[in-house]
């Protein structure tokens, strides 16, 4: 049963990929951990900011002295040469701008799992039908992605959302997963992965059995569009700290 209890439910639901202010997100570290505790049913999370994990392991010490019914992880956004991959159960951050298949083999041998992000999405750097086929051709298994993102609620993930599925289908068959690719606390839980179970040993042990299920809603323009004002702002408030250090803020 999933240790959040007031669902009732048999299933887990995971949130994978989570931005913040260490990113191009726009909350801070507590705000979000308060957020996924009292307005989601979420039972899995992880930080996913973009070419770092310091903000993941910094959240995960607040998570571990908290009182807090959900699990976290530690993950990245590494942007490969060929585009985004997450990496998560990580301990370490995974250099970025690397080939591909060098990357996925340095998130296995960190100990983590590699996920296809918003592939094929011409809007962000993305994994393109070229790139995919070919890590499922490699011969080598500690190249081979873990999953692949086919619910993102994003402009980015809307985007051949359908070809997505068709190509998973038919000539990939890795597992599926949801996630928000959240960068606003509202935007968090927008997708999710179901899985039997509720913790993080029972998200690897779906990915490994193949028995994840994407589920979510897309975002509505006007929502994409505020994502991308709010996230100028994070930016503008990123570059100030940069230049005038005032304590932690993130």
């Amino acid at each position: 049963m999933s240790v959040r209890g007031a669902r009732g439910g048999a299933r887990g639901k995971a949130d994978m990929h989570l931005h913040t202010l260490y990113s191009d997100g726009t909350a801070d570290l507590r705000a979000l951990l308060e957020h996924v505790e009292r307005s989601t049913d979420l039972d899995l999370i992880a930080i996913t900011d973009h070419e770092r994990i310091d903000g993941a392991l910094r959240a995960r010490e607040i998570h571990a002295a908290g009182r807090y019914s959900y699990e976290l992880v530690v993950g990245e956004e590494v942007t490969t040469r060929r585009g985004h991959v997450l990496a998560v159960f990580i301990e370490e951050r995974i250099p970025a701008l690397r080939p591909l298949a060098e990357t996925i083999e340095r998130i296995h041998a960190a100990g983590g799992l590699a996920i296809a992000a918003h592939p094929m999405a011409p809007l962000t750097p993305s994994l393109g039908r070229g790139s995919l086929l070919a890590l499922q051709a490699d011969p080598r298994s500690e190249r081979h992605l873990d999953a692949i993102e086919l619910m993102n609620p994003s402009a980015a993930g809307r985007s051949r959302r359908i070809t997505r599925r068709r190509l998973n289908e038919q000539l990939l068959h890795l597992p599926g997963v949801g996630n928000s690719d959240a960068h606003v606390l509202e935007g968090i839980g927008t997708a999710w992965t179901w899985f039997p179970g509720s913790g993080a040993d029972d998200y690897r042990a779906a990915l490994r059995d193949g028995t994840t299920q994407p589920d979510g809603s897309f975002w509505s323009n006007r929502h994409n569009v505020a994502v991308y004002r709010r996230q100028l702002v994070a930016k503008a408030r990123h570059l100030r700290h940069t230049l005038r250090p005032s304590g932690e803020w993130r």
